[in-house]
């Protein structure tokens, strides 16, 4: 057998000689002189072996040399992909790895990024949209248009008429008649110059007066439990209702004789100026005589009513007249003692309240209207 093999590797080795270039008569010479010493010495059974041995060599190498192409052919591939592919080298863990820690950093960033944008929006979202911009000025208005409580609310400087001149006063007498187009509002004591004037001493003139009333409660709406509002013709009216259906030239009133014991001198001056305020608004042509609440009898006065709060709330409207154009009349004057008190003879009601007028009151009052009027 291991000549056999000597005598296969002599074969291959005078084979490769040939390849090289070398002289061709000689190797075949003394590969021919080989194999017939060789076939000659090796028995058939051997040389049999020996082409089995051959034959296997041959596969052998025939195997080695295809799986020397395979690898080759595979290693070529792997580089070709390696080339156009990069990260196809990179093993499995750190492509994971990576994969891992792009995912946190994309995220991450978009923490980042979104949490500024939820903020922003937000604070978009909280400020107010146009639609609702619009219905809180649409809304606020309607809050600002409701009417002020009739009780205590007074109209704004700058909705009232601009003062008008103080109207003078000539002194000069003026007839009943000059009173047709007056009206005049009042408590109880104006009330008693209403009976008086029945007999035509003042004309024609409307009266609006009811007993309690003052210059706050005058104010108040109809469906207050306590209102004490005028009735004109069979009607209860509003004092400002009665003046806007009447629309007079002459405006009289006397009123605060119910509205210094429970608001004090300050709040009843208050109460005059809203009152007469509104009449202006709604009755701007007629020009507005503001009469002096009339002194009590000395021996009636109260704690928080009596003859010096009294004299204190007339200086108080006298120069609230003079602020707005409105005449001033001091009836107080005509109808006191020289002591600020009320004339006992000029009393109607002297043990009882000690402040209503007689007729001899109502005369005094009806003479000094006519001789300061005008």
């Amino acid at each position: 057998m291991k000549k056999g093999f000597a005598l296969l590797m002599a074969a291959v080795l005078s084979l490769s000689l040939c390849a090289c270039g070398k002289p061709a008569e000689k190797d075949d010479t003394s590969v021919t002189s080989m194999g017939e010493e060789a076939s000659a010495a090796v028995p058939m059974e051997e040389t049999s072996s020996i082409k089995q041995v051959s034959q296997s060599s041959s596969k052998q190498s025939s195997a080695v040399s295809q799986t020397s192409d395979k690898k080759t052919s595979s290693a070529a591939e792997e580089s070709r992909q390696t080339a156009s592919s990069p990260a196809s080298s990179v093993p499995e863990s750190s492509v994971t790895a990576e994969s891992s820690a792009e995912e946190q950093s994309s995220a991450v960033s978009e923490e980042v990024s979104e949490e500024p944008s939820e903020e922003v929006s937000e604070e978009v979202s909280e400020e107010p949209s146009e639609e609702e911009s619009s219905e809180e000025v649409s809304e606020e208005p309607s809050e600002v248009s409701e009417e002020p409580s009739e009780e205590d609310s007074e109209p704004e400087e700058s909705s009232r008429p601009a003062p008008k001149p103080q109207t003078s006063v000539s002194g000069e007498t003026v007839g009943a008649d000059w009173f047709d187009d007056a009206v005049f509002i009042g408590d109880s004591v104006t009330l008693k110059l209403s009976y008086y004037a029945d007999y035509g001493s003042l004309g024609d003139a409307a009266f609006l007066c009811a007993g309690s009333l003052g210059y706050n409660n005058a104010q108040w709406g109809y469906d207050h439990p306590d209102n004490v509002h005028p009735v004109y013709n069979g009607v209860k009216v509003t004092v400002e209702d009665g003046v806007a259906m009447l629309q007079p030239k002459k405006i009289f009133i006397m009123l605060g004789m119910n509205d210094i014991g429970l608001y004090g001198v300050d709040g009843a001056a208050e109460g005059m100026k809203t009152l007469t305020a509104k009449m202006e608004q709604r009755c701007p042509d007629a020009v507005i005589y503001v009469q002096s609440v009339t002194p009590m009898l000395e021996n009636m006065q109260l704690t928080d009513l009596n003859n010096t709060t009294i004299a204190e709330f007339d200086a108080e409207i006298e120069s609230i007249c003079q602020e707005r154009g409105y005449v001033y009349l001091d009836v107080a004057s005509a109808v006191d003692d020289g002591y600020g008190n009320l004339l006992y003879d000029y009393c109607s009601d002297p043990t009882a309240m000690g402040l209503h007028f007689s007729d001899a009151g109502c005369e005094a009052w009806v003479n000094y209207l006519k001789s300061h009027v005008a």
